[in-house]
């Protein structure tokens, strides 16, 4: 048993749908992608819950009162040195996950980080929180492919978002790529013809990175579709004591979701994006201006650095 779980899987694995079930546990302090690149900014404009995140309402709730993530963290995290082996430093990185894990203690006996940027760095996350349980979620590749594609198609608004070109960059694979392959060559541009033949790749090497480290993996589909057995497994390895039976409502199968579309250019959505992207570019001005702030106050005053309020 142990009071800290990682959740790890790729994107559009099923992750959040796992976090949720934590989440509605009332076991566990949760936090939602902790190394996305936009999180300070999404900590002053929320981002907007996508339409198959069943019973979300806002992803980084639990993250107020943090006071200290604008001092220590770093959004290259979220694309770059995504391998690390028990041997590398990352003192940086650590210091960080070290801070947001002891304050959510602060609320709670239990904790939990979901994340979705961790797969190649979970040898180094295993040595340096051992007592830890690593819960990994996976889909079938072509599942996970297709709701990528859908996504990023529903976002841009249109069918072409060049899904058939090997550099194609949705929920970062062409960077994702570009870093690892020092480490793992075939996902270098050249050892591929089509953006599915690299994400297959991509996607291997997760899955074997995963089952090397995890304490339990899950598949997507015996979560959804075999609930009660799969999850009493899940809880029984982390040590969770709420009843499976409380939290099936929140299972909506796959087949029962309703399928995405291109976003239309209604009234109301051009209303509410003219709405959202100007708080995005708040959000943002305002994360400039704080880390502008910070190093006047570092030049001046090295030994005292605080965040303007």
């Amino acid at each position: 048993m142990s009071n800290l779980v990682f959740i790890s899987g790729d994107f559009c694995s099923g992750s959040t749908l796992l976090f949720t079930l934590f989440r509605e546990t009332d076991e566990y302090y949760c936090l939602y992608e902790p190394l996305h690149s936009l999180l300070r900014e999404y900590l002053i404009w929320p981002l907007r819950v996508y339409e198959h995140h069943f019973f979300v309402d806002d992803y980084f709730s639990e993250y107020k009162g943090f006071d200290k993530i604008g001092l220590l963290f770093n959004p290259q995290w979220a694309h770059h040195r995504l391998f690390m082996s028990a041997e590398d430093e990352g003192d940086d990185l650590y210091r960080y996950l070290s801070y947001i894990i002891g304050a959510s203690f602060g609320h709670r006996s239990k904790v939990l980080l979901k994340f979705n940027r961790m797969s190649f760095r979970l040898e180094w996350l295993r040595a340096r929180f051992p007592g830890a349980k690593i819960v990994h979620i996976y889909r079938d590749k072509k599942s996970e492919w297709n709701s990528i594609v859908k996504r990023v198609q529903q976002h841009l608004g249109r069918e072409d978002v060049g899904q058939g070109d090997v550099n194609f960059n949705g929920f970062s694979l062409a960077f994702w790529c570009e870093d690892l392959k020092g480490q793992f060559p075939e996902l270098d541009a050249a050892n591929s013809r089509t953006g599915y033949e690299r994400f297959c790749k991509l996607w291997e090497l997760s899955l074997a990175a995963h089952r090397r480290h995890a304490d339990i993996s899950v598949d997507y589909s015996e979560l959804t579709h075999e609930f009660e057995s799969t999850c009493k497994r899940l809880f029984e390895v982390v040590g969770c004591s709420t009843g499976v039976a409380a939290l099936k409502p929140l299972i909506i199968v796959p087949e029962d979701q309703k399928s995405l579309s291109v976003k239309s250019a209604r009234l109301t959505l051009q209303l509410q994006d003219l709405i959202h992207r100007a708080g995005r570019r708040y959000a943002k001005e305002r994360v400039r201006l704080e880390d502008s702030w910070r190093k006047k106050q570092i030049h001046q005053r090295p030994d005292r650095v605080e965040i303007p309020r």
